[in-house]
């Protein structure tokens, strides 16, 4: 057909079928394009499997696939460039708590013996509920031999009559549950009394297949190793003749040999006894001390020791052996099949970090959630002193385990004896706001001292002048006992410094600690990350946030003088002005209403405080 670009007809005229690439326009003009208006099915085939066509559609089809390819590639990439909101980890009620530790025959007495018990606890349920703590971590309270020790024990299953008995437990544990209170128990896995019926049938097995010949680590061939409070190790039995007991402790108490099959079950039913009668966990004790050398090699001597007591020696054969976490992890599994409950342990303040950090588990078996380190750093510790504190725990901590804080226990200075007020409200503010689980001791929250009268006659007596009497008021016994005799003395400042007039006073201690339990509470707190700001010789600051919640700037000044700082430049949140939340007293103001400018911001001495800003999403 020849090419035209305009051809006139008549109106009587009609396309036939070859002149289908011109059509008529309506002025009866015909022109080079297809025909689609009124062509027939076979007509458009036709026309469409023209190989321009065909091209055309695959051009078209290629631009979308590509389109679709290009849009699914700019979602993936965003996903992954883009800031990503983080989802809450999740926390059970041992991280969100704080512990409350207490020294059961000082805390309350409720019979007027002059000995505090467990309804003695009881009875200040509401107390401790009003403090802010969620958990109560209790003294050995079990039956004992009469000895001046808390550790002389001649029944795991039975709580002591001194205290209050098996009954007295039961009430404090359903009263506690019913106020959202859990109960931990202390749980001594390394050796009984020798008066108990377990040393007696030790003792008396003649045979080796006796079932109880074995429940003791027994020796006719001593070592040379030392009990920690001195002389050797060994005791030779009025029994078993020629035969010695291990005893790494005192003389009277010998040590378990957790070696043992029957041993490792009689542990075991000790804690499915009391798991059994609701207790909430159990704080193992003594737990480097569980395990000694297989073959009883002698200890090797320190490389410049010129003695022969328990320091002069490498305890390595004694003390911190590997087979204590495969005891952990059994009492792990025991505690699980027990659905949320939890296990503490008091690793050796002499190990390295790195060493106590095992205690949360080792070769890839779980250990104890919640292992409790003590407090070591000296009187005029300062900003860069706390930060090596909380960095050797922080930066060793096995990936998904939870630090703790120790503040104080019933075998650590208080802390009043060697420090201020003001460095304590500090160290709480540290301790209360950091992640972690802070376990506080009885009587801190008002200040208490050690007993400046009391000078123990040995580290296994009860008389400790840290387990003072509980100063509740101003009244000749302090609130504890109606007693003329309590079991210690009062603290000389008890009718000044005591719960009933911190309680009235907004400004106190006390008054602090609960303001600070509170604040512990927000989401932030609870589940945010935490970040270290600006950590110096004088000055720890860290930032708590968390994707949607208020960011929090905690600073701390350790030092005797002022300082001031530039916040916005240590961490990439924190917003120049914030708003005052919480601060420890102090020579600088603060006021709620009035907001607090980060990037100048100035501290007293021995100064704290809690700053916020609402959260900002983050840009590419």
């Amino acid at each position: 057909m020849t090419e035209i670009s305009t051809v006139k007809f008549s109106n009587e005229e009609s396309l036939s079928p070859d002149d289908i690439d011109v059509k008529l326009s309506d002025n009866n003009t015909a022109t080079s394009v297809a025909p689609f208006r009124g062509m027939g099915k076979e007509e458009l085939l036709q026309h469409s499997s023209k190989p321009f066509w065909r091209r055309l559609r695959m051009i078209c089809i290629s631009i979308i696939l590509l389109g679709w390819l290009a849009l699914i590639i700019t979602v993936v990439a965003l996903v992954l460039i883009y800031p990503k909101c983080k989802s809450p980890d999740s926390r059970t009620w041992w991280q969100n708590e704080v512990v409350y530790r207490i020294y059961v025959r000082s805390f309350k007495d409720s019979d007027g013996n002059g000995v505090g018990d467990l309804d003695g606890v009881t009875s200040k349920l509401d107390y401790i509920k009003d403090l802010g703590v969620g958990v109560i971590s209790l003294s050995p309270s079990y039956e004992d031999d009469g000895s001046d020790g808390d550790f002389h024990l001649m029944n795991h299953m039975k709580i002591d009559d001194a205290v209050g008995g098996d009954q007295a437990l039961n009430r404090l544990i359903t009263q506690a549950h019913e106020k959202g209170l859990k109960i931990i128990l202390d749980f001594i896995p390394t050796h009984t009394s020798d008066q108990s019926d377990w040393f007696r049938w030790s003792q008396e097995a003649k045979y080796r297949n006796d079932s109880y010949r074995n429940v003791y680590v027994w020796t006719d061939t001593p070592t040379n190793w030392k009990s920690m409070y001195g002389g050797s190790a060994w005791n030779e039995s009025s029994v078993r003749t020629g035969e010695h007991y291990l005893h790494q402790f005192l003389h009277n108490q010998p040590d378990l040999n957790v070696r043992s099959p029957q041993v490792k079950e009689k542990l075991n039913e000790i804690l499915v006894y009391w798991l059994n009668k609701s207790v909430d966990g159990f704080y193992i004790r003594n737990s480097a001390y569980m395990f000694e050398d297989y073959d009883l090699r002698d200890e090797p001597k320190l490389q410049y020791a010129d003695g022969d007591d328990y320091g002069d020696y490498d305890h390595k054969y004694t003390k911190n052996l590997p087979e204590i976490y495969d005891m952990f992890a059994r009492w792990r599994t025991t505690m699980d099949e027990h659905m949320n409950r939890v296990l503490m342990a008091d690793p050796d303040p002499t190990s390295s970090v790195k060493d106590m950090v095992k205690y949360y588990g080792h070769f890839q078996r779980d250990g104890v959630q919640l292992p409790i380190r003590k407090r070591s750093f000296p009187s005029n510790c300062g900003g860069k002193c706390i930060g090596k504190y909380v960095s050797d725990w922080m930066n060793n901590l096995p990936s998904g385990r939870w630090p703790t804080w120790l503040f104080g226990d019933e075998t650590t200075e208080r802390f009043a004896s060697n420090h201020n007020e003001s460095f304590i409200r500090s160290f709480a503010m540290l301790t209360m706001l950091l992640p972690g689980t802070p376990v506080l001791y009885y009587g801190d929250e008002i200040n208490m001292m050690d007993l400046a009268t009391l000078t123990p006659s040995s580290n296994t007596s009860r008389l400790q002048p840290m387990r003072g009497l509980m100063q509740w008021d101003d009244t000749p016994n302090g609130g504890f006992t109606n007693s003329s005799m309590p079991w210690l003395p009062l603290g000389a400042d008890h009718q000044t410094n005591n719960v009933k007039n911190q309680s009235a006073k907004g400004d106190s201690l006390l008054s602090f600690f609960k303001n600070l339990t509170t604040l512990r509470k927000e989401d932030t707190f609870r589940i945010g990350e935490y970040y270290p700001a600006a950590v110096d010789d004088n000055v720890f600051s860290f930032v708590r946030e968390f994707d949607g919640k208020k960011g929090y700037l905690v600073a701390i000044n350790f030092a005797s003088v002022p300082q001031k700082r530039d916040y916005t430049k240590f961490h990439s949140t924190i917003q120049s002005t914030a708003s005052f939340d919480l601060t420890t007293g102090g020579s600088e103001s603060f006021d709620s209403d009035i907001d607090v400018d980060t990037s100048d911001l100035t501290l007293g001495p021995m100064q704290g405080v809690v700053v916020s800003w609402d959260f900002v999403a983050k840009e590419l």
